[in-house]
């Protein structure tokens, strides 16, 4: 029977204005080994945090996402066998549910013949999950730029060459997607919206160029973050630490609440070091990650 195993990144999205279109893909990794067996499903999830949340059965979105594609492409596997083993956290802004979809549909393309293109299945993953820019990440890996246009997605990967990392702040509590979208306005005013194109043209065109002198003016944004920051305690106060400490810029990763600060690979070291004694006092049961970008997206590796 056949055997697969996918290993997908973790994502930071709608990066300062970037609202649903700006992703960067993080080291930090789900891995989905999906088994062909006999009969029936059975989904193991190895790693105790995420296991209260993920379930275990035909609600469980690898398989849902599998699933989908495994319909589109016509083939019926007898019986199914997930392992599935999460370091991205759960419903905390870094993107766990594109790295399932994706790992999902991925495996299941291997398993179903390779039937279909990178842009179906970023067309796919974006149906499911219903924005584009985690998935972009998560599958072409780097820095993404997307678009998702009368049921098609436009996008590009631009690899970062090592000058960036990532350093993100997890809470030890979560904010749902739904909860973060709820509390946007239906309506803003025109200001807003021509601050918006302004900085995220000028973020696009400072991390594709390499010059990141602009990025700390970039990286603002009048959309999502001033109705989200309430849900993150302390926000201003760990923004404004973060960039007396040198950040690039921050921002709200994904709908929150884990915040992520750009910065320069040089001085990442004593960055860390510096941000960990703050948090270790301020903010205890948070978690800091450095993490580098993951050029590579999602990846078979057995």
């Amino acid at each position: 029977m056949a055997k697969i195993k996918v290993r997908v990144p973790g994502s930071s999205a709608n990066m300062g204005p970037g609202f649903d279109s700006l992703g960067l893909a993080l080291t930090i990794y789900n891995y989905i080994e999906v088994e062909e067996t006999e009969q029936g499903l059975s989904i193991v999830i190895s790693d105790a945090e995420t296991k209260e949340f993920l379930p275990t059965d035909e609600k469980n979105l690898v398989y849902k996402s599998m699933k989908y594609l495994f319909e589109k492409a016509g083939h019926t596997p007898k019986g199914l066998k997930l392992t599935l083993t999460s370091e991205v956290p759960v419903t905390r802004g870094l993107g766990s549910s594109s790295a399932c979809i994706i790992g999902g549909l991925v495996a299941a393309n291997e398993l179903s013949g390779r039937k279909f293109s990178p842009r179906e299945i970023m067309t796919m993953a974006t149906k499911i999950e219903g924005h584009s820019d985690n998935v972009c990440a998560a599958f072409l890996g780097g820095f993404t730029v997307s678009v998702f246009d009368k049921d098609e997605v436009f996008y590009y990967s631009h690899k970062i060459n090592g000058d960036l990392k990532c350093l993100v702040l997890i809470p030890d509590y979560a904010v749902t997607t739904q909860k973060a979208r709820n509390t946007l306005p239906g309506y803003y005013p025109k200001r807003d919206v021509a601050f918006n194109i302004s900085h995220a043209a000028l973020l696009v065109a400072s991390m594709v160029s390499g010059n990141y002198d602009n990025l700390l003016c970039a990286i603002d944004d009048r959309v999502h973050e001033p109705y989200r920051k309430i849900f993150i305690d302390g926000y201003q106060k760990l923004y404004n630490k973060l960039r007396t400490y040198g950040s690039l810029g921050t921002f709200i990763s994904g709908s929150g609440p884990t915040l992520a600060s750009i910065i320069e690979a040089d001085d990442a070291e004593s960055f860390l070091e510096d941000i960990k004694e703050y948090t270790d006092k301020a903010f205890p049961t948070w978690s800091v990650k450095l993490l580098d970008i993951d050029n590579e997206g999602a990846k078979i590796i057995e």
